[in-house]
């Protein structure tokens, strides 16, 4: 699963690529919250709770005319601020809570808008937080600012049921230009069934990192997919999987990669 391979490629150092900067860890002691402390936290709980779920009425309120449509509501929503990104790691009550709140508008419309709520921010942004650098982390708030719209680009076209096992796309550190090269071997290390992979500027991908000829095993890393125009990035290759019987509200993407340089900093360290 996607979160297996998280569990493995986290605290992992990989030889041959300079160690970037290396961050203190940081320990947060709770102190048990006084009544009157409560009283104030269960105030603004409801108050949060009340003003996301109107908001979410209003996002929800018709059914989406097209993929794109959707894509712009949940960009809208990212950009609100109401939850964060960084939710999931500061405020897991509310992070959670959202979801329980999205269960009750999204499925009257079906699954399309809650599976793209889930990949935007648990899978590309929960995965930025867990494996991300303070760089990446300062970049992930720029992007819920701008209402970025990412993806998590891990399982490919040969893979099965091992979807998260077997990845054979590669990412290659060449030192004599101390870069990456992102590259889709053959058609079925096509990364398949990409939810929001149409509509997302970013994406978080997951790759078999090779150094001085020996695979390093899957790493991610963030990729632009589109640049400031929206034009796919030179070496990105996009296809839509086409109609599904359900969430067609919801775009999935088939994305191959032909040589796309990445820098060093986009290795999500």
């Amino acid at each position: 699963s996607g979160y297996a391979i998280l569990s493995s490629m986290r605290g992992t150092r990989t030889s041959g690529i300079p160690p970037p900067g290396d961050r203190g860890a940081m320990s947060t002691l709770s102190q048990p919250e006084s009544n009157s402390e409560r009283g104030v936290a269960d105030v603004e709980r409801a108050k949060w709770r009340a003003t996301y779920s109107a908001t979410l009425g209003q996002v929800l309120a018709t059914p989406a005319a097209d993929v794109r449509d959707s894509a712009e509501r949940l960009s809208g929503l990212v950009r609100a601020g109401l939850l964060k990104f960084s939710d999931l790691r500061e405020n897991p009550d509310r992070f959670f809570e959202a979801h329980r709140l999205l269960v009750n508008h999204g499925f009257e419309q079906g699954p399309g808008f809650s599976i793209r709520f889930t990949v935007e921010y648990n899978l590309f942004a929960g995965t930025v937080l867990e494996l991300g650098g303070p760089a990446h982390l300062a970049a992930l708030e720029r992007m819920q600012a701008d209402g970025t719209l990412g993806c998590f680009a891990l399982t490919e076209r040969l893979a099965g049921v091992n979807s998260g096992l077997v990845v054979q796309t590669t990412a290659t550190w060449l030192p004599e230009e101390a870069r990456f090269l992102l590259r889709t071997p053959h058609d079925g290390a096509c990364k398949n069934w990409i939810s929001q992979g149409l509509t997302a500027t970013k994406a978080v991908v997951v790759a078999d990192l090779i150094t001085r000829g020996t695979s390093r095993g899957p790493h991610a890393f963030l990729v632009d997919l589109r640049d400031a125009h929206g034009n796919p990035t030179p070496g990105v290759v996009l296809g839509d999987m086409g109609e599904k019987t359900t969430g067609n509200d919801l775009d999935n993407a088939n994305i191959r990669f032909d040589d796309v340089w990445l820098a060093r900093e986009t290795l999500l360290d």
